[in-house]
């Protein structure tokens, strides 16, 4: 009598975890992007967090209370990009277990005029070792990967092995905007825009932008300057409309900030836009980059490991961004007819790259990894 076949192994349940999983914001975008992935692939995958919209949390379990639930066959992926006090309990785990580090802001962006946060990313920093508990470490970028032991006690960064440090971007496709609705545009804002995304937050020198557009609008007056991010409210968002307000009048209309708009509505200034720019100080990965060039949009940004990987050789990259020089830098990208073809075949080059190393295989890899390397032990 014939054997009747065997079923196929079942796929592990996977547990992606983060602090926070909001909506419109990258790594709680990236959560949501991994579970579909891994539900296509056939993995019964969870999201937990400890915040959420109210309205998402029928389908984003609880934490830290999540943790007494995980079953010790599933696999862990932790999401590391601020401090959470989760983390140890999560390190502690006995399963198989991925950690992605997204990187964290230093505290001397902040000490001195946002002490709360400057002691949170102190915080989060001195978690890093806790890394060298999981079974396989990712980073967002090659800059991130070195960051997370940069600084450390030489003991506690002998434990994590960089060699083995898998480099994946913080996004599953390059082509979400495909199937996004574009939003109508008003007739009259059809001058030449430069186009910031972001948060509003001291280290991505929206300031320094800011004042290099307000010196190059002096003089051109058919360019507009959008700037697009949150918290509306804060005090530093505040301080930045009230440096617009201190401009020439003729200057400071031209400027326009955006709070929480549909993706509709950012597609739109995507398209809008003559050029996307960022004279950020500190960034893993810059996700607005990415999609900028997914747009086919040129790029003038602050020489800043992270961004300069991004970007590749896809950007005009600013070493000094006086006003002098970022207003010099988004002229050439607006009317200089040579510089932006040349840029134009960089980041064609770039996306084409990021359709490969983004189209989610690291990740199923790494979840190969971490349970090969959890049955060895």
């Amino acid at each position: 009598m014939a054997e009747a076949p065997s079923s196929p192994p079942t796929k592990p349940r996977v547990y992606v975890i983060a602090r926070d999983i909001q909506r419109n914001d990258a790594v709680g975008n990236f959560c949501v992007q991994i579970a579909k992935l891994l539900g296509g692939a056939g993995f019964d995958a969870k999201l937990a967090a400890e915040n959420c919209h109210p309205d998402d949390r029928v389908r984003i379990l609880k934490m830290p209370e999540t943790l007494t639930t995980i079953e010790l066959d599933a696999v862990v992926l932790f999401q590391f990009s601020t401090y959470d006090p989760a983390f140890p309990a999560v390190a502690a785990l006995p399963n198989p277990k991925i950690v992605f580090f997204q990187n964290i802001t230093p505290e001397r962006f902040f000490r001195g005029h946002d002490d709360h946060t400057a002691d949170l990313v102190r915080q989060g920093l001195d978690q890093r070792p806790l890394c060298a508990q999981f079974d396989v470490i990712m980073a967002n970028s090659v800059a991130t990967a070195a960051a997370l032991c940069d600084g450390l006690p030489s003991e506690a960064a002998a434990m994590i092995d960089q060699a083995r440090i898998i480099p994946c971007p913080p996004v599953i496709g390059t082509d979400r905007w495909d199937d996004i609705v574009l939003a109508e545009t008003k007739a009259s804002d059809k001058n030449r825009l430069v186009l910031f995304v972001g948060r509003l937050v001291p280290h991505k020198g929206i300031d320094d932008l800011i004042d290099g557009f307000a010196l190059l609008a002096k003089n051109d007056p058919s360019v507009r300057l959008a700037v697009v991010g949150g918290p509306a409210h804060s005090p530093h968002a505040l301080a930045l409309k009230q440096r617009v307000a201190a401009l020439d009048t003729g200057i400071a209309s031209r400027i326009a900030f955006y709070h929480d708009i549909s993706e509709a509505e950012l597609k739109a200034l995507y398209h809008e836009a003559q050029v996307c720019a960022s004279m950020s100080r500190h960034e893993g990965f810059g996700v607005p980059l990415l999609d900028a060039m997914f747009f086919d949009k040129p790029l003038v940004i602050r020489a800043e490991p992270g961004m300069e990987e991004t970007a590749g050789g896809a950007a005009i990259v600013i070493r000094d961004p006086n006003p002098e020089q970022v207003s010099k830098a988004l002229t050439t990208s607006l009317y200089d007819e040579k510089v932006p073809l040349q840029l134009a075949s960089a980041r064609a080059d770039q996306l084409a790259k990021f359709k490969s190393s983004a189209d989610g295989s690291l990740i199923l890899e790494a979840l190969e990894t971490a349970i090969r390397h959890h049955s060895s032990r």
